[in-house]
């Protein structure tokens, strides 16, 4: 239950909500809830499993460092989500099978202005990339932020591994199942609203990319100052 709330805490879910804003389907949104959980307990089970194997302790210094990348990584999400929800195109149900399909890609400068839809040469692979790269945010998350609190910190206190390792383990799994339904949620609510109007999908995923930018530039100053 932990690590399920700890899962939807307002900078992961930016970053996770700017990455399935970018391909809202379904399928595509679970895998990167579910790429972000792995990488996040990947992350906590790495660092955790040196701290009871040594007994060392987390430094506390170590916490405002990973805020302020913490921060830099949701600047940057922020940015880069912004940049691309110009390119949010909604194809309808005709061109795409049954089913309409919503992505951001560069389209046709002649298209765009028409209004029209536009062909897709060749399969997509830009995916995977999204797709590793979110697992790479998921074990940045892991390693910076309140995961030190509610994760690391409570292993040093413990003093069997084996009880250790098992907190770290179902820590990671509610974490996982956390961020693989919200992201289930979020691709459905921004489907949902970018079938009504592109317009207002385009300005929700607007609003996550400046919100992440916001809260990135909140924890590098609270880094910066200390506390």
């Amino acid at each position: 239950m932990l690590g399920f709330l700890h899962a939807l805490e307002i900078d992961h879910m930016l970053a996770v909500t700017a990455f399935v804003s970018r391909r809202p389907a379904l399928a595509t949104a679970a895998r990167f809830g579910l790429r972000w959980g792995v990488g996040h307990s990947l992350a906590v089970l790495g660092a955790g499993g040196i701290l009871l194997a040594t007994g060392l302790r987390w430094p506390e210094q170590w916490d405002r460092g990973g805020e302020a990348l913490v921060g830099l990584m949701l600047v940057l999400i922020g940015a880069w989500s912004l940049r691309a929800t110009r390119n949010l195109h909604l194809h309808p149900p005709a061109e795409h099978g049954d089913h309409a399909h919503l992505h951001t890609h560069a389209a046709p400068a002649a298209n765009q202005q028409q209004g029209t839809g536009h062909d897709h040469p060749g399969p997509h692979h830009h995916h995977h990339t999204h797709g590793r790269g979110i697992s790479w945010v998921g074990m940045m998350h892991g390693l910076a932020g309140t995961s030190a609190v509610v994760a690391l910190v409570p292993v040093t206190l413990v003093d069997r591994v084996t009880v250790g390792a098992g907190y770290l383990v179902a820590f990671g799994a509610g974490t996982t199942v956390a961020m693989t339904l919200f992201a289930l949620v979020a691709a459905a609510a921004m489907r949902q609203a970018a079938g009504r109007s592109l317009a207002l999908g385009r300005k929700i995923s607007m609003a996550v990319g400046a919100g992440g930018v916001v809260v990135g530039l909140w924890w590098i100053g609270r880094a910066l100052a200390g506390g």
